[in-house]
């Protein structure tokens, strides 16, 4: 691969002066012949639940999915090491291991993330206590018809994390309809709706809360079932399944909504856990009656919208993004910044390889993340970290910003952006690159034949992408200059790009 390397015009300088312009195990079925587990902890579990369903040993609907909906994949986690966690997702939730260094034996090495929580409130969790906010819950349906309108996870807000009293022998009597609680609908009084259980727990909030549990949905967590041995043999669990590691604890009471299942309108109901969600829809066969959501094809496809993939198929040295790449600027004003390439990520956007950038700024580190497709360079957010390299904040721009174009031709290039934060409230913008002209710039290093490139304002932080309100870029070697104000610019000082040997 060309490096790069370039020889300043530094005979120009005197003349121009500065312008300051996983394998599987044997005996159970491997679970797809094309999206594979990846992981022997993520199989372990599968296997156990799942093969004698897959391979007709037992007769019931599916816990986890009859394949994984993503291959290999890391997400961002801040308690994680390198901040990143493995995560595989399936129809029915995400697999996760939080900390690889645990005890693979313990039967909570894996977890399965509180995914109702996050649908519910909007909030995207990247640490224990850390979550980007997307402005409101997600806008897909928890029940009923695929085009459903109602009700939807962002519903849900109205009723979960409210604490009830113990109502265990009475009948599920409360209805959610668009417009909230109706105490005035008549729901069914089905026998198989009375409240059968009562638990209470630390809640969110950090004081005790309760919730009451129906007839229909405790017998389905206490059901017994066949499950395999880690001999691959069949045997019988009872209970099938640890419900509070599947489901979590309710977030919930169990109440009514009246939905259409195939184009009819019938009564559900509908329980949030923290991790999944409950159904019971009488009019349905026995068999089907109980049902557990597709929550993780929900949340990975409202996950997504925020995270879309990146198309990272360009030449990517036509934006010197080449690894351990550096750039060292001096400030006008005073002060250094140096810029660093380093080992790309596939955490920032999951199931995307980027490239990342340290930028050692005055306001502290900033990690910008980049790819280079078919139609030039985009910058998908980036970190601000504190002197001790804690997280300040985390920008995720969706789609990513366009910033230059595939080719080196004056071009203006508008993206409608939203972006998500640690820090604020969600913000979409129209952000403008405009690639103006060619344009010799001298810099501390020497002289650039580069191309002028105009970003619009941006109104609020979030938006924020620090490539300065003009700057310089010369194919093959990157940024030469920029400037935020008639005040303040930054001239390239000496990079790893430049041959400056006499």
């Amino acid at each position: 691969m060309n490096n790069g390397r370039r020889r300043p015009l530094t005979w120009l300088l005197p003349i121009l002066g500065v312008v300051l312009i996983a394998g599987q195990p044997s005996g159970v079925a491997r679970a797809t012949d094309s999206l594979l587990i990846e992981r022997p902890e993520f199989q372990q579990v599968w296997d156990r639940t799942e093969a004698p369903v897959a391979n007709g040993d037992s007769p019931r609907s599916w816990l986890w999915g009859p394949e994984p909906r993503t291959g290999k994949m890391v997400e961002r986690y801040l308690e994680s090491p390198n901040e990143e966690r493995a995560v595989q997702y399936f129809d029915k939730g995400r697999m996760e291991i939080n900390d690889p260094a645990a005890d693979p034996s313990d039967p909570w090495f894996v977890t399965s993330g509180l995914l109702t929580r996050e649908l519910i409130s909007g909030e995207l969790q990247i640490g224990d206590d850390a979550f980007l906010s997307t402005g409101s819950g997600a806008r897909i349906q928890v029940a009923g018809d695929h085009m459903n309108p109602f009700p939807q996870y962002r519903h849900l807000d109205a009723v979960v994390d409210q604490g009830n009293p113990d109502r265990t022998g009475e009948i599920a009597d409360k209805v959610l309809t668009p417009d909230g609680l109706d105490p005035a609908a008549q729901p069914p009084d089905d026998p198989r709706g009375k409240f059968a259980h009562y638990i209470t727990y630390l809640g969110p909030e950090g004081f005790d809360v309760g919730f009451n549990i129906p007839e229909a949905f405790w017998d389905y967590l206490n059901a017994p079932g066949t499950v395999y041995d880690q001999a691959g043999n069949p045997t019988i669990a009872d209970p099938l399944f640890d419900w509070i590691f599947v489901m979590g604890f309710p977030i919930a009471d169990a109440f009514w909504a009246e939905v259409p299942v195939n184009n009819v309108s019938q009564w559900v109901l509908i329980q949030p856990f923290e991790r999944r969600v409950l159904t019971y829809t009488p009019a349905n066969a026995p068999e089907w009656q109980v049902e557990m959501g597709n929550i993780g094809q929900h949340y990975r496809d409202w996950r997504s919208q925020y995270f879309p993939v990146a198309d990272n198929n360009g030449d990517r040295s036509n934006f010197a993004l080449y690894d351990d790449a550096d750039w060292h600027f001096r400030i006008t004003t005073g002060g250094d910044e140096i810029w660093e390439m380093t080992s790309s990520t596939d955490s920032f956007i999951p199931g995307s390889s980027l490239y990342a950038r340290n930028e050692y700024r005055l306001d502290g580190l900033r990690t910008t993340y980049w790819s280079a497709g078919e139609e030039g360079l985009f910058l998908h957010g980036w970190d601000l970290r504190d002197g001790q390299r804690a997280l300040v904040d985390m920008v995720v721009y969706s789609p990513a910003l366009h910033v230059l174009p595939d080719e080196w031709a004056p071009a203006e290039i508008t993206t409608d952006a939203t972006a998500i934060s640690l820090l604020s409230d969600p913000e979409t913008e129209s952000i403008t690159f405009n690639t103006v002209t060619r344009q010799l710039v001298s810099t501390y290093t020497g002289v650039f034949q580069t191309w002028r490139v105009e970003s619009s304002d941006f109104d609020n932080a979030a938006m924020r992408h620090d490539l300065g309100q003009t700057f310089w870029f010369e194919p093959e070697i990157g940024t030469v200059m920029w400037r935020f104000d008639s005040q303040a610019s930054a001239m390239l000082l000496n990079s790893s790009l430049l041959d400056n040997d006499d």
